[in-house]
């Protein structure tokens, strides 16, 4: 079968996915010439397609924000969990659109109202580092290119069918909040209302180590198994009252059904994919014409790219598509119990590649977990949370039966993450790997087995190139605040945890990295931006063992993490720990400083020794610190993490004079208030001939433990840092 509509859609979502990460001219020709190679028919169209993809997602022109105050319309009006997201387009530029968030929604702001925006919005930030969620790539996409604090001005109300239908979204979710049944009802927010900031902690955690937090993005399974319910019960109702064909009955009342769901959805890209499926079989139905659904597919996946250009680069439309082209190759035809295992089987050969590559997690429990759980959610809960919100003003039993449901499902969830140990961390490298028993199906499906045993090798491959670095250390972007990882020979050690808000952004790197496992923990001292990652960090991994300066804090992250690292078993300790790494040696000085110290002067230090360079840690030492670290006698260094994040008070002649070092990394958050790091710090390294990096404008900094000692900057290029030399040694201490 031809598909002619598939081809155009793979053609332009590939051109569009790659147009994003590269200029137009350097990637149009060649993906060109992949799609061809790899499908050798419908050239021309491939072509074409690929290269509109490309120039259509790679010319898009990042504008900067309008200053303040500006009129604008308003594009969309979302609600995030207790707030509501705002997207208004500027008269002076509409492509460079603003997201405003605010407290509570006045009545009128909807779709198509005009306001005033009195604050100057903050272009939006990029990515500091892989596996660091990238605002401004997202935003591109949706041509919003900066972030405004409220309030907003309405100068005009919307029409009065935008006001009704975010009016009715609103009442919705105060019909949910009145539940009983807390996590029920958050879980159907997430559902009914594509909320996912409303579904409470310990159901996402369940879905996600279950690999079913699919669930949580509204998308096909449910706009379908609305769609299908509504048919059947629909059509069964027309059989009974003696109409003629009634499916077509069913037919025409599911669209309706779907479309409505998709807006009290808010439009998600993937629920809009299955809308216009549904619309599409359903008109199909109506005239009596037959449809290939995979075409279909590839239909419904070039409208929603020519509305959103990069939106193939965006994880929910590659798992969803993905998993949808999937079963509808490799599953068509399947009924029963075997079906639902198929299904289950290929939904998640499809998306474990995509969820690793984005999140560097799979999870072992998800084909069990999709065959019992991915019904009961789209063709129950969906279904009967509908109709609860329908006639809940007249009875609210059906919406507390859906919300029974809800908590059912989550802890049937749970259940089943703890049977097979939750989610497994596996990093971003491993996505290549994992799509060997998707490529393993194709090849039965087809019978083609020679093209399945040149992608098994260039999947290989693929992994092998993609493995980051055996013996490295990170400096991870956390804000205002340190996070060092050192890795080396299999095992791992962290130096303090960042703020909590970066909590989130840390983890995302030891997934990326393929990290399960923190070996040993250090906290140089005990204030927030050092600690308040770390009950997050207990949490989420299994850790070895926390080691601290011994100090008492009255700080709330610290004693959480202190109740978190009791209930985990994890120990705490107080000393000098030292080790290897495989071919790193670490070692930890200061410990058991004297009660007169003020907490910055009071940090642990911690040196490592590699292949080819050297690096000290100094925690948040200031001038006292300093002077007691120089009575310890430290030696020379290839590298030096700024004592402090570089303030004024920090980084004395005569500790860079015994350290000699080569290079300096600055931990300081983007536009820090404190003005870190201080000018005259920066020019005294750079005196020295030191060469600095800063975590803020240069993002995640790696420094590679090999015979060239090697500093790679994520925004920045790569240098090679010579050996340590103090004036007048004839070599290195």
């Amino acid at each position: 079968m031809e598909r002619p509509w598939l081809r155009v859609a793979m053609g332009f979502g590939a051109g569009g996915a790659v147009g994003q990460a590269a200029p137009v001219a350097a990637w149009a020709l060649p993906l060109a010439a992949l799609l061809v190679l790899a499908l050798r028919r419908g050239r021309g169209v491939l072509l074409a397609a690929g290269a509109a993809g490309a120039m259509a997602a790679g010319s898009q022109v990042v504008e900067s924000p309008p200053g303040a105050p500006f009129e604008a319309e308003v594009a969309s009006v979302t609600a995030r969990g207790d707030r509501w997201q705002i997207v208004a387009r500027p008269d002076r530029a509409p492509d460079a659109g603003v997201e405003v968030w605010l407290e509570a929604r006045p009545k009128g702001l909807a779709p198509g109202a005009r306001v005033r925006v009195v604050r100057a919005a903050r272009p939006l930030r990029e990515a500091l580092g892989p596996g660091d969620y990238d605002p401004a790539a997202r935003g591109q996409r949706r041509d919003v290119v900066g972030r405004a604090r409220g309030p907003l001005i309405l100068t005009r109300s919307a029409g009065a069918w935008a006001e009704t239908l975010v009016a009715t979204r609103s009442a919705a979710r105060a019909q949910l909040a009145a539940l009983d049944r807390r996590v029920g009802a958050g879980l159907l927010t997430g559902l009914l209302l594509g909320d996912r900031a409303a579904v409470p902690v310990v159901a996402r955690r369940a879905l996600e180590d279950t690999g079913t937090g699919h669930l949580l993005a509204v998308s096909g399974l449910h706009v379908g198994g609305l769609a299908w319910v509504v048919a059947l019960l629909v059509t069964g109702l027309a059989r009974r009252a003696g109409a003629v064909d009634p499916g077509r009955w069913g037919a025409a009342a599911a669209l309706p059904a779907a479309l409505a769901y998709v807006a009290l959805a808010q439009f998600p890209l993937s629920a809009c994919r299955a809308g216009l499926m549904v619309g599409l079989v359903v008109v199909g139905r109506l005239l009596g014409r037959p449809s290939d659904t995979l075409d279909l597919l590839g239909l419904a996946a070039l409208a929603v790219m020519a509305a959103v250009p990069g939106a193939a680069a965006e994880p929910g439309f590659q798992l969803s598509f993905g998993a949808v082209a999937a079963l509808l190759s490799l599953a068509p035809k399947a009924r029963g119990l075997r079906a639902a295992v198929l299904a289950a089987v290929v939904a998640s050969a499809a998306t474990a590649p995509i969820q690793a590559w984005h999140f560097g997690t799979v999870a072992p429990a998800a084909p069990l977990a999709n065959v019992l759980l991915t019904p009961i959610a789209a063709t129950v809960l969906v279904p009967l949370g509908a109709l609860g919100m329908a006639v809940a003003t007249w009875t609210p039993a059906l919406l507390q039966a859906a919300a029974w449901g809800a908590e059912v499902l989550v802890a049937l969830a749970e259940a089943l993450a703890a049977l097979t140990g939750g989610a497994r961390v596996v990093g971003a490298h491993s996505a290549p790997l994992l799509a060997l028993p998707l490529v393993g199906l194709v090849a039965v499906a087809t019978g083609r087995r020679r093209p399945a045993v040149v992608a098994a090798l260039v999947a290989v491959g693929a992994t092998l190139a993609l493995r980051p670095p055996t013996h490295a250390l990170d400096v991870v972007p956390v804000g205002q605040g340190d996070a060092i990882l050192v890795r080396g020979g299999g095992a791992t050690l962290l130096v303090d945890a960042g703020p909590d808000v970066e909590a989130r952004r840390l983890g995302a790197h030891l997934r990326h990295l393929g990290v399960g496992r923190l070996d040993h923990v250090v906290i140089s001292h005990l204030h927030p931006d050092h600690t308040g990652g770390l009950a997050a960090l207990l949490e989420a991994l299994p850790v070895g063992a926390v080691w601290w300066n011994g100090r008492r804090s009255p700080s709330p992250p610290w004693r959480a993490a202190r109740a978190v690292g009791a209930r985990r078993g994890v120990p705490f300790r107080v000393g000098e720990p030292a080790g290897r790494l495989g071919a790193l040696r670490w070692q930890t000085r200061l410990a058991a400083p004297p009660a007169a110290l003020a907490e910055n002067d009071a940090s642990l230090v911690v040196r490592v020794d590699g292949p080819g360079a050297s690096v000290l840690l100094t925690g948040d030492l200031e001038s006292a610190g300093e002077a007691r670290l120089l009575a310890a006698g430290p030696r020379p260094v290839s590298l030096l993490k700024a004592p402090h994040h570089g303030s004024r008070t920090s980084s004395g002649p005569a500790l860079l004079d015994a350290l000699c070092p080569r290079g300096v990394v600055f931990n300081v958050g983007r536009d820090n208030r404190y003005g870190f790091p201080h000018p005259d710090v920066v020019r005294r390294y750079r005196r020295r001939g030191v060469t600095g990096w800063r975590t803020d404008r240069d993002g995640l900094i790696r420094l590679v433990f090999d015979d060239a000692a090697t500093v790679r900057a994520a925004r920045r290029g790569t240098r090679t840092l010579a050996p340590p030399r103090c004036a007048g040694d004839e070599g290195v201490p």
